[in-house]
Formats: C-alpha cells, structure tokens, sequence
C-alpha cells in the first residue's frame, strides 16, 4: 500500500483535534507542575512521552488491515479482565486503593484499558443481537453479565468512580443498539432503585465524598477542601483569567491533585471563561465527529464501537468538569489529554485509533470519494 492511501486511513479532523487538546494539555501540566516536588524526570517531560508514544499507536490502529478489531475484541475483554484479576491479587497500593500494576519505570491502571474493552466487547455482541424491532430484555442478559464482571472487579479495588463508567458505557450502548423503550425504562428503575443500597457498600472515605458533595462547608479543610479549592481556581479565573502561570490557586499549591483530576480548575484560573469555552469547543468538535463517524457507518459492529467510544469520551469530560465546579462528587475520572496520566493517554489514543480504522476500513464511502 503506497503512503498516500496508508495517510488516507487516517481521519485527519480527529487527529488535528486531539493535537490541539494535547497542546493544551502540556501547558496546563507544565503549570500545575512546575512547582511541584519532583525527584525524577519532571511530569511535563513525562507527558510528551506519553504523547509519542499515544500518536504512535494511534498511527499503528489506523494502517491495521479492516476486520481484526472486530475479530479481536472478545479475546481483548478476556484479557482485560485476567488483568484486573491480577491486580487485586498482586497489584500496587497506592491511597489505600490497589489499582496500579508496576512495570518498572511507571505504573498503568489496567481499568482505564478496560473501558474500551468493555465497548468493544459489546459493540460485537450487540451487533450480532441487532433486531429492527429492538434488543428485547432476554438479549440484554448477556450484555449485563459481560459488564459486571469488570464493574465488581474495578469496585473491588474499590474504585467506584471508575466502575460507574462502565455502567455509563453499558447504558449507552443500549441506546445506541437499540433497545425497546420499555425495556430500558425497567433496567432504567431497576437501577435508580438500587442506588441507595450503595451507601451499606461504599467505603467511609466515599461515604464523605457524597455528603461533602451535598454540603462542601460541613468539613472545609478535610472531605470539602478539593472541591472548595476547585470552585475559588474556577471563580477566581473570571473572563479572560490570571495569565499563563500566574494562577494562585496553582503556584502556592493550594489544590491537590492540580495536573491530574483537577487539570481543568487550573486552566479555568488561568484563561478565564473565555479560554475554558474553547476548550469546551473543541472536546464539543471532537465528540461531534466522533458521533458523525458513527452515524455514517453501514457496518453495525463499526457504528456500535464508534458510537460507545464517543459515549466513553463525553461521559469522561461532563464526569470531570461537573466535578471540578462541585456538580458531581469527587471520583478519579482524568479529562481527556488534558489531565497528566500515562494509563489515561494511551486509553484515549488507542480508542481513536480504533475509532479512526473502523471510519475508513468499515464505512461505506460514495463514488467519486
């Protein structure tokens, strides 16, 4: 295959956008970093390793032959959840949360793998389930077997946050597959009544997320400080923000966890309102073309995985920003090629590998294409 058609099976609007998030990222990670203590390689150096190494298995999915993915995906979720059977049994400790494998020189959480696992693991059973009159409860049974098993393994950890966004891939994929109105009304409820069961479940460190959610002032400087912090970085930014670098709330380190989960009340504090509507606008950009993608797929497998790929995206984004501005309890959900992670980069970049084969392998194209 010449290099023009192997440069043709690259969609190119994706890949312009995910470089221009990535570029806002590593300013935000240079900023929320620089003053932080670092014995080794400083994280921004980090983080453009991160990124090569994402572009480059981005590029690697992209020339991979039509067809493999789909023939891939159940042995990948096998693989998935073989990993996360063995990080409960001999993964890192790390915040008294065992979620972390070691390999070295870095650590990867094996979680954020298994989300596009999960997607791809029900994009090939939905599609091969696909019916005009809709997925009926009995073909949903499957399909919510595949997803608790990686649910109870990663709130084992317990990582509740992350198990939750397996269950928002789960619901939106039925939507996406189609399933009878009435039927998703009734797991709709039968999940709405189960939350509350939750609470005789849930650790006591997530127990105060919840209340210090509901009422952030009941402990200001324990459960409460993240997300009041996040609100005064958020509120203090104004229209057109501090400057680069000159956030306070960054510099003096007065917000934990500032270049990770709480990357986007950083860069509010610095560029303002008007700076966090262009980097709504372009993650907006970015799912709009995501979801485009799907729509235009003439191979159900292909739409399926797009579709539950663009969902995994926007639900991580709305997760992120709701809870940087006290909309959402405090879970471990990074945004996208903003936040700093390794394990959280090579996940999104291999979903829009994916994405980007299955958009020009997969699709049905009109002549004079």
């Amino acid at each position: 295959m010449s290099a023009r058609k192997r440069f043709a099976r690259v969609d190119w609007p994706v890949f312009l956008l995910v470089l221009g998030l990535c570029g806002v990222g590593l300013l935000n990670v240079y900023s929320g970093t620089r003053v932080l203590p670092s014995p080794g390689i400083p994280l921004f150096f980090k983080q453009i390793v991160w990124i090569l190494l994402g572009v480059g298995v981005f590029l690697l999915l992209c020339f991979m032959g039509g067809g493999l993915i789909e023939e891939w995906a159940p042995h990948l979720f096998l693989a998935a959840v073989a990993i996360l059977l063995f990080v409960l049994l001999a993964g890192k400790i790390r915040g008294g949360a065992q979620r972390w494998l070691s390999l070295g020189f870095f650590n990867v959480q094996p979680s954020e793998f298994a989300k596009i696992a999960l997607v791809l693991a029900l994009a090939r059973y939905f599609s091969g389930r696909y019916t005009y009159e809709g997925i009926g409860f009995r073909d949903l049974l499957p399909a919510l077997g595949i997803t608790l098993v990686p649910f109870l393994l990663v709130a084992l950890q317990p990582d509740l946050g992350t198990a939750g966004v397996f269950l928002i891939i789960l619901a939106a994929m039925m939507m996406i597959a189609c399933l009878r109105l009435r039927v998703f009304l009734l797991v709709g409820a039968a999940g709405a009544a189960l939350v509350p069961g939750l609470w005789f479940v849930m650790k006591d460190y997530q127990k105060q997320r919840v209340l210090t959610f509901l009422d952030p002032g009941r402990d200001p400087l324990g459960a409460g400080y993240h997300v009041i912090q996040s609100k005064i970085a958020v509120g203090s930014g104004g229209v057109f923000g501090k400057g680069y670098l000159r956030g306070t709330q960054g510099s003096l380190r007065f917000l934990p966890e500032q270049h990770t989960d709480f990357a986007f009340a950083i860069f509010s504090e610095e560029w303002g309102f008007a700076g966090s509507v262009v980097l709504l606008l372009l993650f907006l950009a970015l799912v709009y073309r995501m979801f485009y993608l799907a729509s235009q797929s003439q191979d159900r497998f292909a739409s399926f995985a797009c579709g539950g790929i663009a969902s995994y995206f926007l639900a991580h984004i709305v997760i992120n920003i709701a809870m940087v501005c006290g909309l959402f309890p405090v879970v471990g959900i990074p945004l996208p090629f903003v936040s700093y992670g390794g394990s959280s980069m090579l996940t999104n970049m291999i979903s829009l590998g994916i994405l980007a084969n299955l958009s020009r392998t997969r699709f049905t194209f009109q002549p004079g294409e």
